[in-house]
């Protein structure tokens, strides 16, 4: 069985803060309330059986990339990876994420992130 991952984050190309707000309210099946909205930054916050999960989405975060972070995971999905997975379908977008789970002295001869393109999933190395 998969580790449920505490919190999870996720970086979706060129990402459409509506498209991933109605996304994520599909997904969840849950409203999505506005806590914060600036130029390219937004909190949101759901109410998931009696806990409130933060979703922060980040649209400058690397180059095209937007930054969705589950500041606790209270979602479907247990890891990064399967959190991409079902942007990447939902939104058809590139999605990248972490393919473990984050850890403080990780040193690894493999990438350490997913690339989910045209619906393949390839490891690199982001830097």
């Amino acid at each position: 069985m998969t580790e449920h991952f505490p919190d999870i984050e996720i970086y979706i190309m060129k990402a459409e803060p509506v498209a991933v707000r109605q996304w994520l309210q599909d997904a969840l099946q849950q409203p999505l309330q506005t806590l914060k909205e600036n130029a390219g930054s937004h909190h949101w916050q759901a109410q998931i059986d009696g806990s409130s999960m933060d979703i922060f989405l980040n649209e400058n975060a690397e180059k095209n990339f937007a930054s969705l972070w589950f500041k606790q995971n209270l979602t479907p999905w247990a890891t990064d990876l399967d959190c991409g997975r079902a942007a990447h379908a939902a939104l058809s977008s590139e999605v990248r994420c972490s393919d473990s789970g984050w850890q403080e002295s990780a040193q690894s001869d493999e990438p350490g992130w997913i690339k989910l393109i045209r619906d393949e999933e390839k490891p690199f190395d982001w830097v």
